[in-house]
């Protein structure tokens, strides 16, 4: 980012002065910049993630690895999605951005970059984002902080590694688990995430299920416990084909919905576990799935596979 003449943070004009203004990039890797996209990442939108993940596609014989530079607001749904649409890759790929412009004292985007490249350079094939002193796993990531330099953590699985004197790499990237043989990069942006909370009407949600919503995530209370008073709105989403994921709220937590009585319920009437998923991972995965089908039992069927390692434990 860049400051206007008001002071605002605005995208970067011009991504090849990141090479002027961080020289040591060069004497790391022979580095190519290629700007792509110049938005705001609050601007980012399912189609602009296809627009990335097929010109890494296409260029994938050409270079050793890639790094994406990204706005840290959202970086964690893009690089959970391109966990999805690049699982086949044989390259690495790491995301990294910055808290603080390039221009301003201190900053911490020149590390974030340098560690990138170093990283990048070290690791396996996967897809993994490195900020501050961690080298995450990308679809188990998620933004933290919006003010801190170390703004990112894997609430529910260790780090791939630490940036220390150097990058020291402690697990090896997750590779595709699933036999799916699916290899889009297309997204359905027509999914809604929801926390629930006390006094939340079935009516209100029952109004969302339109044509143009093609899918649902609920944040639920605890282990993903539902109200009962929201159990007419799954039997109508399953009547209409339009699959229903439950979260728990719970920063390091996991649906067991199978635990009490409340999350048993929903599951009877049709709701998806989504186990100890991301909410990033858990949107651009049903967001994936669905730009390949609209079949509520596929859906239900692959949603509850391990596609890339961003998921460990479901409640089935």
């Amino acid at each position: 980012m860049r400051r206007n003449n008001r002071g605002e943070l605005r995208p970067f004009f011009n991504a090849k002065s990141l090479l002027s203004l961080v020289p040591q990039l060069q004497r790391l890797a022979d580095v190519t910049v290629l700007q792509m996209i110049n938005v705001d990442s609050s601007d980012i939108d399912p189609s602009l993630w296809t627009k990335l993940f097929t010109t890494i596609k296409d260029k994938e014989k050409l270079f050793d690895a890639f790094v994406v530079t990204h706005g840290t607001d959202t970086m964690a749904y893009t690089a959970s999605a391109a966990s999805f649409a690049l699982r086949s890759i044989t390259k690495p790929i790491v995301f990294t951005g910055a808290q603080k412009p390039v221009e301003d004292l201190p900053s911490d985007a020149s590390n974030n970059l340098i560690n990138a490249i170093i990283a990048v350079t070290t690791l396996p094939v996967g897809i993994s984002i490195v900020f501050g002193p961690k080298i995450l796993q990308a679809n188990r990531a998620t933004k933290i902080s919006e003010s801190e330099l170390d703004a990112f953590d894997s609430p529910m699985v260790s780090p791939l590694g630490v940036i220390s004197l150097k990058p020291r790499i402690i697990n090896s990237t997750h590779k595709p688990l699933s036999h799916l043989n699916w290899n889009h990069m297309t997204f359905d942006p027509n999914i809604l995430e929801i926390q629930l909370i006390h006094g939340l009407s079935c009516g209100y949600l029952t109004s969302l299920l339109s044509k143009k919503c093609h899918g649902i995530i609920l944040e639920g209370f605890g282990p993903g416990n539902i109200p009962k008073s929201l159990l007419q709105f799954f039997k109508q989403a399953k009547g209409k084909q339009i699959p229903v994921v439950i979260l728990s709220q719970c920063r390091s937590g996991i649906t067991q919905m199978k635990l009490y009585e409340a999350g048993s319920r929903a599951l009877k009437e049709g709701a998806i576990p989504g186990g100890d998923m991301t909410v990033e991972a858990a949107a651009t995965k049903l967001m994936w799935i669905m730009a390949k089908t609209k079949d509520l039992k596929v859906i239900k069927d692959v949603f509850q596979k391990n596609i890339s390692g961003e998921v460990t434990n479901y409640d089935k």
